[in-house]
């Protein structure tokens, strides 16, 4: 089992706080938020951790190399991060991928979430499967998921899906190495990784199951508001910890 973080991005919506950082270091007290994902990353059988990096790379790279963790951690640099998305960021990891034989847990680099979700996400006896916020307001930006029979029809930022997407997954086997290829077609415009994700559950219903996040705590980094808001929920996600 390998995991990816996807953490390139320059987070412009976050200045000043995110001149002289990447997203990914913005601390929450005294970890920063990858620290916790690795952590609770480390807590299962995970075998490697790849780190895709571009804005503020080399920090990236000094902070992970200094973690608190026997598992393996590489950083994937995507040099065109001003120009790509995260799809593009996703199909340079998944070259570090045997699809035939991995499965791959997918977080944004910006997510702070309690490790019982993640429990969940890899516990799962389905071979895909993602997490869902059904109790978030859901809101215009979200990317939002629609379900039937507990699996994703459509995802995206576009689609009328009444629960948000955590940007947490779970992948392997044909439907893997499906959209691995589908990431690698030509695009006449940078996409989100949902958008191929969404092309591929069209044309594969049923394969990707859905997991409710029930209350567990989670958010999504992507501005100052959230950024307080992060720090207060990791304040409690400790205290249940412990």
């Amino acid at each position: 089992m390998k995991a990816i973080i996807l953490a390139a991005g320059a987070s412009t919506r976050l200045r000043p706080l995110t001149e002289d950082l990447p997203k990914c270091l913005l601390p929450l007290n005294r970890d920063v938020v990858i620290d916790h994902q690795i952590r609770c990353l480390a807590r299962f059988a995970v075998d490697h951790i790849l780190v895709v990096a571009g804005y503020k790379r080399d920090l990236v790279q000094e902070h992970v190399a200094n973690a608190e963790t026997s598992i393996p951690i590489s950083v994937i640099q995507n040099e065109l991060f001003q120009q790509t998305d995260n799809a593009f960021s996703l199909s340079l990891a998944l070259d570090h991928i045997n699809v035939n034989n991995d499965t791959v847990l997918l977080l944004d680099g910006d997510i702070l979430f309690e490790v019982e979700l993640l429990k969940e996400l890899i516990d799962s006896p389905h071979d895909n499967a993602c997490i869902v916020d059904n109790r978030k307001e859901v809101l215009p930006e979200d990317c939002k998921v629609t379900v039937k029979n507990n699996t994703a029809t459509r995802i995206g930022k576009r689609v009328p899906g009444r629960v948000v997407y955590t940007s947490m997954i779970k992948l392997s086997g044909d439907f893997l190495k499906s959209f691995a290829r589908g990431l690698k077609e030509p695009r006449a415009r940078p996409e989100w990784y949902s958008e191929p994700l969404d092309r591929l559950l069209i044309k594969y219903p049923s394969t990707l199951y859905v997991i409710n996040a029930d209350g567990l705590l989670r958010c999504e980094i992507d501005t100052y508001d959230d950024l307080l808001y992060a720090r207060e929920l990791y304040q409690q996600i400790k205290k249940r910890e412990e």
